[in-house]
């Protein structure tokens, strides 16, 4: 065997650039980690457990009578409900480009694992072809040693 054909596996590029993400993109992905983290769920569970202790306790009367009369009337309901109604849809947006980042990231995932595959397609192809040298130099090594022996053997006992 030469030089030239020893086994040496093929290194497979399996990487891609990252793309550039939109600022909008880069801060749905912050928001949206944000609001998946621990912290931010526990804040949201002791705001709602006080909210409902509030009235369960009586502390505030359940009749509404402690908010002001601009919160309660129905000229302010309007902007409030126009208000929800527009970070309900933020929320829809953010859940899409959430969705997206995941769908990026499987995409690339996907891609290294394919690059993956063609680099142990390659490697089992190369030890295929060596193990086949293997057994052929192998077969060769026997015939000459069975040859030798002969030679050996007969030039011994011969006269």
């Amino acid at each position: 065997m030469t030089n030239t054909d020893t086994f040496e596996p093929e290194v497979v590029a399996t990487t891609t650039p990252p793309e550039r993400l939109s600022l909008f993109q880069r801060a749905a992905d912050r928001v949206s980690y944000a609001m998946g983290t621990p912290l931010n769920i526990g804040i949201w569970i002791v705001i709602v457990v006080g909210w409902t202790l509030l009235f369960a306790l009586h502390i505030v009367n359940a009749s509404g009578t402690f908010l002001p009369a601009w919160f309660t009337s129905t000229g302010y309901n309007f902007p409030l409900n126009l208000v929800t109604t527009v970070a309900e849809l933020y929320i829809g947006f953010l859940v899409g480009a959430s969705s997206n980042r995941s769908e990026r990231n499987l995409e690339a995932t996907l891609a290294r694992i394919i690059g993956q595959d063609a680099q142990i397609s390659s490697v089992e192809a190369k030890l295929s072809d060596a193990l086949k040298q293997n057994m052929l130099l192998t077969s060769e090594i026997h015939a000459l040693t069975k040859l030798i022996h002969e030679r050996v053997c007969v030039g011994t006992t011969g006269p």
